[in-house]
């Protein structure tokens, strides 16, 4: 009894370094894997600082086009 528990003991320890073992490599493997994504992660900055100054530009514009037509009908009816 105490011999199987002695090797269930060490059969245990074995595994766990084997596990510690292949953690440390599955983790030093995916920091090679790694890549850069500043240039793409800028890239969509760029674009997205764009496309909101698109969006506030055509609001001013129909805002300003809306009070124009406005001002015009309400002096045409005077």
């Amino acid at each position: 009894m105490k011999l199987n528990i002695l090797a269930l003991k060490q059969r245990a320890a074995s595994v766990s370094k084997k596990a510690a073992l292949a953690g440390t490599g599955l983790l030093a493997s995916a920091s090679a894997f790694a890549t850069d994504h500043t240039a793409t992660i800028t890239t969509a900055t760029t674009e997205g600082t764009a496309n909101y100054t698109a969006v506030v530009l055509g609001i001013l514009t129909m805002c300003a086009v809306g009070f124009g037509v406005g001002l015009i009908i309400s002096k045409l009816k005077n």
